[in-house]
């Protein structure tokens, strides 16, 4: 059997690899959906990563990157992805082949400070290695098939959730730099007091409609590109900033860089702290070592009932944002009155995740950046349903706190039904 899956190897992923779309990431947001072919990459990145798995003794000693770099472009851009993701996770870097000169100007759309040789060795060390595969080719496929080692495949082209994979790379090879759930704890409860009520402020259009300088409540939270209108951040004075998204938030483009600049700007101008998850969070303090001491990471859970952290059980349930990942079970966590705005939802007729607050969003220079860096995040994605899943998350999260005495308010208009069915009005169409 194993021989007739690397018999038939070239052929398909020729074909698949064939229909990984354009190298434009614009593109691929925003164009047609293909979603048969994004169907079948979806597939197949789950398959090679349960190919890849076997039985682990440890960590590994160092980690091999395959195959060779093909030019200077593609060393360039490697270099820059592992020197983001992985070059202080204390990991021997051995990739085989040439060494191309590293140049900037070939990935524009990366920041300039990350695009350097994160560390890498020239000769393969002795131990046990982690095989990572970083441009899926038929002879990659054919090692992925036979190799004893535990193999991770990182193209990004593949898929949305391939590029991700440098993540949970990094979590199951290397101890975390953060500080362990139980400070994490100790520091929100530190950051808002005694509390009784909380409010969120998302992202949307409606987070315009609050006056900030009213809010009274004990628990401020707010999330991702809040901390760009630093006059507002002053007004709200949030004491928690969430923000967990793998691209935006954690990757190498020079929209991340920025956002990762304006957020230690915003909490140093108010003393927050930072909320994270784990599941991406690890090269935060590599990237920005200036938040070491007020980053709160919680441990993320793919199912299991939904619920807030506790000291028994201090995990959350995966959600579909960071609404739902974060900042309402820390909120229901903290507090039992809680308020909600600038969650707008989603428009029957919008064309991407969700409207965003004009006020909030980078340039269109810095969003392309993210577009070129990981097109095959956008390429994939079905809004709708993604959205759909989002409201019956949203709905089922509330539930389970109103059945342990929490009181949920809508504080500004949103499509959401979950808010539409406690207060919220309509949103008015711009």
């Amino acid at each position: 059997m194993i021989w007739r899956i690397r018999a038939n190897i070239p052929t398909s992923f020729a074909r698949l690899l064939r229909g990984m779309g354009s190298s434009h990431g614009t593109k691929a947001a925003l164009g047609k959906r293909h979603q048969r072919l994004a169907k079948a990459r979806h597939r197949t990145q789950r398959l090679i990563a349960l190919a890849g798995r076997r039985p682990t003794k440890g960590f590994p000693d160092y980690l091999e990157f395959a195959p060779a770099a093909r030019d200077a472009a593609e060393f360039t851009d490697l270099s820059t992805r592992v020197s983001t993701y992985l070059a202080d996770a204390g990991l021997p870097l051995y990739l085989p082949g040439t060494r191309f000169e590293i140049d900037p100007s070939l990935v524009p759309w990366f920041e300039g400070s990350l695009v350097r040789d994160p560390g890498w060795i020239t000769e393969r060390p002795a131990g046990r290695r982690h095989l990572v595969v970083h441009r899926l080719t038929p002879e990659a496929a054919g090692m992925l098939v036979s190799s004893r080692d535990p193999v991770t495949v990182v193209d990004e082209r593949l898929h949305a959730f391939s590029e991700m994979q440098y993540f949970f790379l990094r979590n199951a090879t290397s101890w975390p730099t953060y500080a362990p759930v139980e400070v994490a704890l100790q520091r929100l409860r530190a950051a808002v007091g005694p509390a009784r009520s909380a409010f969120i402020l998302a992202t949307g259009p409606a987070a315009l409609t609050v006056d900030l300088r009213a809010v009274t409540a004990d628990v401020r939270i707010t999330c991702n590109s809040a901390v760009r209108d630093i006059d507002r951040i002053r007004e709200y004075r949030p004491n928690i900033i969430a923000c967990t998204d793998p691209v935006f938030h954690f990757g190498p483009s020079r929209y991340a860089t920025g956002f990762r600049r304006d957020l230690v700007r915003a909490v140093e101008e108010v003393d927050a702290v930072v909320l994270s998850g784990h599941d991406c969070v690890g090269p935060l303090l590599g990237l920005a070592p200036e938040l070491r001491d007020r980053l709160v990471v919680l441990p993320t859970q793919q199912s299991g009932p939904w619920r807030w952290p506790t000291d028994r059980n201090p995990t959350v349930r995966l959600g579909l944002s960071v609404l739902i990942n974060l900042m309402l079970p820390v909120a229901m966590m903290l507090a039992d009155d809680i308020s909600i705005a600038g969650a707008d939802g989603r428009h029957p007729a919008e064309k991407y995740f969700w409207s965003h607050n004009p006020q909030l969003q980078y340039s269109d220079e810095l969003m392309q950046t993210v577009f070129d860096a990981h097109p095959s995040f956008f390429r994939d994605r079905d809004y709708a349903d993604y959205y759909d899943l989002h409201s019956e998350q949203v709905e089922s999260l509330m539930k389970t706190g109103e059945r342990a005495g929490k009181v949920f308010h809508a504080a500004a208009p949103s499509w959401i039904p979950a808010l539409r069915k406690r207060g919220a009005p309509e949103p008015v169409p711009a």
